[in-house]
């Protein structure tokens, strides 16, 4: 059987917060393939996929954007999930002729959200635009002084435009300013450094924060004794603690009993993603992704060192620092006194923590390749990551609420 990766991506709408998921198809670390064509092959284990894992783990509550062959577009199979939630991709590569575009047109009559990937103006594709809901153009692709223009010609007041990868700051603004829609690219799930851009005040409270909660020197007591002098973080930490999400066998009463159900690093790993998320002016899906790489870091690293896995915790958690902070990674952990295996596992993806976390963000980049764990096959480092997907939407709900 192929074994199979499916990542994948968040497409966030202007105010930042999550649209939908594009869900992204890897091969696994086999060396056979189907024998049949590669694009049919592809979207195939892709549809058993959903059936198999179930959608709410992979994208929650939102939609999911699907890559669709031609063929699948003609002849599409009956899907098990609500047609509201999924986007139809309409791939770039597919030949446009007569029979297609009514296809496509009695598509949109059932119902179905249809989306046109790559639009680069191009005549050919035009037959299709009355038909489609949203219209993806690529960035690196625009002619900036024409795009104005360009898209006046093909935009519709029901129709949504689609900017995908926006790599810089200055793009998704001028993008913003041009009227789009929706914004998919590394620009919202990588570092984006501005050079010279100084930490705020809410930015250095909360590093000192970390820095402290990090400091390897301290003992239970002192950690204790740092967390209860911030009336705010107790309340936080004790709410989440007796989340339903969590599931913890009694009510969590103190820090010290925290402390005694949790240990020292699990209580450190919830007290960092507590002081992210005081961070001002970040989207959610930022802290989405910080629990999923935490849950899947520790998941990973446990399958090979049980004792390691809530440093990977941490790991994982703290990975989203430099995209928070705006700053290089190196840099702020130079004000933290974090220990040698979480800097290296950070900085250089060193140890077994290191690894896992080169793992988990291969299921965020749209054409990353994924990355293999230890002796774990592709199906197991799936399901991993769908379980770690899985507690971060329950968890992220009760973690930023209120």
């Amino acid at each position: 059987m192929q074994e199979y990766f499916i990542g994948r991506q968040a497409i966030y709408d202007r105010r930042l917060r999550v649209y939908a998921y594009e869900l992204l198809y890897r091969e696994g670390n086999t060396s056979g393939a189907p024998n049949m064509d590669g694009d049919l092959a592809t979207s195939r284990v892709m549809l058993n996929a959903f059936t198999d894992m179930g959608l709410d783990r992979i994208v929650g509550s939102h939609r999911a954007f699907l890559n669709m062959t031609r063929s699948l577009l003609m002849d599409l199979p009956e899907f098990p999930f609500d047609r509201k939630r999924l986007v139809l991709e309409i791939l770039e590569d597919i030949v446009i002729d007569e029979p297609f575009v009514q296809r496509i047109a009695a598509l949109a009559k059932e119902g179905f959200t249809l989306a046109l990937d790559d639009f680069e103006f191009r005549q050919t594709r035009h037959p299709l635009i009355p038909h489609i809901q949203i219209l993806k153009v690529e960035v690196p692709t625009m002619e900036w002084d024409k795009v104005a223009q360009q898209m006046a010609k093909v935009n519709r007041s029901d129709m949504l435009l689609l900017a995908e990868k926006v790599e810089t700051e200055q793009e998704y603004r001028q993008l913003h300013e041009l009227g789009f829609d929706l914004f998919q690219g590394y620009y919202f799930s990588r570092p984006h450094v501005v050079t010279g851009k100084r930490l705020n005040e809410n930015q250095l409270i909360t590093l000192k924060l970390l820095a402290t909660l990090n400091d390897p020197q301290s003992t239970p007591r002192q950690l204790e004794n740092l967390i209860v002098q911030d009336p705010g973080l107790v309340y936080n930490i004790l709410r989440y603690l007796n989340s339903a999400a969590l599931k913890m066998p009694r009510k969590i009463d103190s820090i010290q009993q925290a402390i005694v159900y949790l240990g020292v690093q699990r209580l450190r790993g919830w007290a960092n993603l507590i002081a992210l998320s005081r961070i001002d002016g970040q989207p959610v899906e930022t802290f989405t992704i910080a629990l999923v790489r935490a849950h899947m870091c520790a998941k990973l690293t446990a399958r090979v060192d049980s004792e390691e896995s809530d440093g990977a915790f941490t790991v994982g958690l703290l990975s989203v620092l430099d995209l928070l902070m705006g700053q290089h990674m190196d840099k702020l952990l130079e004000l933290m006194p974090i220990s040698e295996s979480i800097k290296g596992a950070l900085l250089d993806h060193r140890g077994t923590a290191g690894e896992a976390l080169r793992c988990a963000r291969s299921f965020e980049q749209k054409e990353g390749i994924p990355t293999g764990f230890a002796h774990l096959d592709a199906a197991e480092i799936q399901e991993i990551f769908l379980q770690a997907s899985e507690l971060a939407f329950q968890e992220q709900s009760s973690l930023l609420a209120g």
